[in-house]
């Protein structure tokens, strides 16, 4: 078994500093933002955490969370193969424009925004600041 390491206490504290600093922009710009990773499952808006790992999957991460029927609704769809059905093309549709839209917001907010290279997760955001 493998262990995964965690970031300096002092890092961390930066992560989380960028992390609030995040979550103040975007909710400026009127998103409904969450931050505790544990109960974000149950709400859309924008999700923004910190990953404590000290390699290059930690960071600060955002990434939009849609109402939950939807999820539902596009992983039935998809797990039944019908992937051209109106709630997957509408979900696909909504998690695209999301992605996109964030990372424009947050690098007019003045922070570096992109894709976290992130297989598991595909429109996860990595910023910095």
């Amino acid at each position: 078994m493998f262990e995964i390491g965690k970031a300096s206490e002092a890092e961390l504290t930066e992560r989380n500093d960028l992390a609030r600093r995040v979550a103040e922009a975007l909710a400026m710009a009127g998103f409904t933002v969450h931050q505790d990773v544990n109960q974000a499952s149950a709400a859309p808006g924008a999700l923004v955490w910190v990953d404590p790992a000290d390699d290059s999957r930690g960071g600060v991460l955002v990434q939009w969370l849609i109402d939950p029927s939807l999820g539902r609704a596009a992983a039935e769809s998809a797990q039944k193969g019908e992937i051209q059905t109106p709630a997957f093309r509408y979900f696909s549709s909504v998690t695209e424009q999301m992605y996109a839209t964030l990372i424009a917001i947050l690098g007019s907010a003045g922070f570096q925004a992109g894709d976290a290279d992130d297989d598991m997760s595909p429109y996860l955001i990595r910023v910095e600041g």
